[in-house]
């Protein structure tokens, strides 16, 4: 998957600042951070010093790498820092939403990103996390439209598309959420996500030979897509309970390998995976 992305907001942040020198603690980090590499891009961050004029954009970089780290909580803290030096930066207040967001912290998320809205209603990553925050305060109706705006704003944006569609596969909407990754894959035709989403919605529809073929084409796009692995490994043995189909539980093998290979820790899902091949192996010769 492509790197996290950074704010639309940010660039406003960025260009109100002094560009940093080519050596500078900041330009390393940006550097890394668009490498995807988010550990060293906080750790150059955090060189930033408190007298800096940076200071507000480095904090703002360095929350953005702890969220992408899991680090909601030290993300929480950068952002705060940021916004105690820059308290207008809409970048600031959106960041800190969606830690608060993203550890649990629902209530609290809300007010930050309103205010990210108000200040730039044309900010995508703002609105989709607003629209998370709402849904996840039960204010169904306004996080729909947010989510909606969301994915109007940038049909391109695989989080916004994919928050949109479980939202409606939720409702009940099946048809609706195979809409939506038609949508992205229109927008980005090398999308992983769209597949991905054509195949959740599929297989909500009880289609799952063709769910199966879509989370291949994901596959296909981006083999490291955890999710596709874990899904495409799950119905192929989902219609398949005593493993009779040869060719689906040898793909569900490979897929649940896959899933674990690249760091996937669902524990339920790995007793499965030992049953099957401990089923598969004793049944070699016969």
């Amino acid at each position: 998957m492509r790197p996290f992305p950074l704010l639309a907001a940010a660039v406003l942040l960025l260009a109100s600042l002094p560009a940093p020198a080519e050596d500078a603690p900041l330009d390393a980090a940006l550097k890394s951070f668009e490498a995807g590499e988010y550990a060293k891009a906080a750790e150059a961050a955090a060189k930033v010093a408190a007298d800096d004029p940076l200071y507000a954009k480095s904090r703002y970089l360095r929350g953005e790498s702890l969220l992408a780290l899991g680090d909601p909580a030290g993300a929480e803290k950068e952002f705060l820092a940021g916004l105690e030096r820059k308290p207008e930066s809409q970048a600031l207040q959106a960041g800190l939403g969606r830690a608060l967001l993203a550890g649990g912290q629902h209530e609290k998320a809300l007010v930050p990103l309103q205010k990210a809205v108000k200040s730039d209603g044309k900010d995508p990553v703002a609105r989709r996390a607003l629209g998370e925050c709402l849904l996840a305060l039960q204010r169904t109706a306004e996080g729909r439209k947010e989510l909606e705006q969301a994915v109007k704003l940038d049909p391109k944006d695989p989080l916004a598309a994919r928050s949109l569609a479980e939202f409606l596969l939720r409702m009940g909407e099946a048809e609706a959420a195979g809409r939506v990754a038609e949508g992205l894959a229109k927008a980005d035709p090398r999308s992983a996500m769209a597949p991905f989403l054509r195949g959740l919605a599929l297989d909500r529809q009880g289609k799952s030979k063709e769910a199966i073929a879509a989370y291949e084409d994901a596959l296909e796009k981006d083999p490291r897509f955890l999710d596709a692995h874990k899904n495409l490994a799950i119905l192929c043995i989902a219609d398949n309970p005593s493993y009779t189909d040869g060719e689906r539980t040898r793909k569900a093998l490979d897929h649940f390998g896959k899933y674990f290979e690249l760091g996937g820790k669902d524990e339920e899902l790995k007793s499965t995976y030992e049953t099957i091949k401990s089923f598969m192996g004793g049944n070699r010769g016969k």
